[in-house]
């Protein structure tokens, strides 16, 4: 059987390369290192390391030995600082990426900066959240949904014993930057069609994928050239401040600073329509902060 000893002394000599920057590492002798590893590959039946003049290097078995060792070590660390988090009360958030949200955990992080808590905001894909609230490593998770799709992300959830629920109701709108020919040309229509856009990576629920979404005269954004597609808002806020592109995305949730310079054109229209709102799972209440939190985001969206 592998023990956690050869797991530790295994992902340090895979990190570093070397038995003898293991050693250091581990504070201990290349020996010691040499026979646990040697005893954890007699144990598996496996090779996990080449070894080589000048230094080592992870075999195919042994690379995927270390793709399994990584999560029951980090686990296992996270056990180990449990002790010293005990005494903080806790709140554990995910969220699709969103400026507003980050503007609003800011905001809730000043306004409690004085509580003892421990915070964790992880920013994912919707799947991604719904993952993490199930497997408890987040109390509640944040989300935008379309409006068509929330028959199928409610069937989702219930399957993973999850439940939504919605905050605010918004219009798809596109965002065009600061340099499309929308704002330069008085009374200029803007429609989907032939667009130059940028966006977060698609996400199944969400506006990110867009290609159903369609304008007034029935163009859609099928035909639309994605240029960039990223998870970061930072980048997205200083593309649209410089660029001709557009961004598809939810209308207001409230003041949201970076959109405001670039201005807003919604899509009207009832299968055009964005829900943001929070998952958690069923019949179980809220953690105290968690259920702060939210009361605090209520709150914001005037609800």
């Amino acid at each position: 059987m592998v023990d956690l000893k050869q797991l530790q002394y295994f992902a340090a000599c895979a990190r570093t390369g070397s038995i003898s920057k293991a050693a250091e590492v581990l504070y201990t002798t290349q020996s010691s290192v040499s026979k646990v590893i040697k005893a954890m590959e007699t144990s598996m039946n496996v090779t996990l390391f080449e070894r080589y003049a000048k230094g080592i290097r992870l075999t195919r078995e042994g690379e995927h030995v270390y793709k399994y060792a990584c999560p029951i070590l980090d686990h296992l660390e996270k056990l180990q600082a449990f002790d010293r988090q005990e005494e903080k009360e806790v709140l554990l958030v995910s969220c699709n990426p969103s400026s507003w949200f980050a503007d609003m955990f800011v905001q809730f992080y000043q306004k409690n900066q004085k509580e003892s808590i421990h915070y964790q905001v992880y920013s994912a894909s919707s799947r991604e959240i719904v993952d993490r609230v199930r497997e408890r490593s987040d109390d509640v998770g944040f989300v935008y949904v379309m409006k068509n799709q929330l028959p199928a992300f409610q069937y989702f959830l219930a399957r993973n014993y999850l439940e939504f629920t919605a905050l605010k109701t918004t219009d798809i709108t596109l965002y065009p930057g600061a340099g499309h020919p929308y704002w330069q040309e008085e009374g200029r229509q803007m429609t989907l069609s032939g667009l130059k856009l940028i966006q977060r990576f698609p996400d199944e629920f969400s506006p990110d994928n867009y290609w159903d979404i369609s304008d007034e005269n029935g163009d859609t954004a099928a035909d639309a050239e994605t240029v960039i597609t990223t998870n970061s808002d930072y980048i997205m806020e200083r593309i649209l401040h410089v660029s001709d592109l557009v961004n598809i995305s939810g209308g207001y949730l409230a003041e949201e600073p970076w959109r405001k310079v670039t201005g807003e054109v919604p899509l009207s229209g009832n299968e055009n329509q964005v829900l943001f709102g929070y998952v958690k799972r069923q019949n179980e209440p809220l953690s105290a902060w968690a259920g702060k939190f939210v009361d605090f985001l209520k709150e914001k969206l005037g609800i």
